[in-house]
């Protein structure tokens, strides 16, 4: 009997390009949580926290329909990887030294240049740990969701 490979490979797109959807958002929410004060910082934290809980499994198989395209479960898989990436990098970016940042701003370099150039080079372990974790939440679930 002929080993049938097309969900492995499905899995492994759905999870690889809803990760690499979330590593955008979730690391600029990261950034302004760690480093920006607003009015609805706590709002952020529950809805990130309220993603968290949302299981992939029941947001994909609300869509898995004969006519549904793969990439809305990505889109499905994006969401549930956004609070991953997102926590895990404020934990990193929120330890750090705030004066590499100041010294970056005194030497005049923007808060873009900062992030890229400064934090995200210090923090690049635990953002790679949350990524690796994302891929791999949105991979088990969606792959749970191929083998019905």
């Amino acid at each position: 009997m002929p080993v049938n490979w097309s969900p492995l490979w499905l899995s492994l797109r759905v999870a690889g390009i809803a990760t690499a959807g979330a590593l955008g958002p979730g690391l600029w929410l990261a950034y302004l949580l760690a480093t920006r004060p607003f009015a609805g910082r706590k709002t952020a934290f529950f809805l990130l926290a309220l993603l968290l809980a949302i299981p992939v499994v029941i947001v994909a198989s609300m869509l898995l329909r004969p006519a549904f395209p793969w990439t809305l479960a990505a889109a499905a898989g994006v969401l549930a990887a956004i609070p991953l990436i997102a926590l895990g990098a404020f934990s990193r970016l929120r330890s750090l030294d705030r004066r590499y940042g100041n010294a970056a701003r005194s030497l005049g370099a923007s808060e873009w240049r900062i992030f890229w150039r400064v934090l995200l080079p210090l923090g690049w372990a635990p953002v790679l740990a949350a990524t690796a974790i994302a891929f791999a939440r949105v991979f088990a679930e969606w792959t749970i969701v191929c083998a019905r």
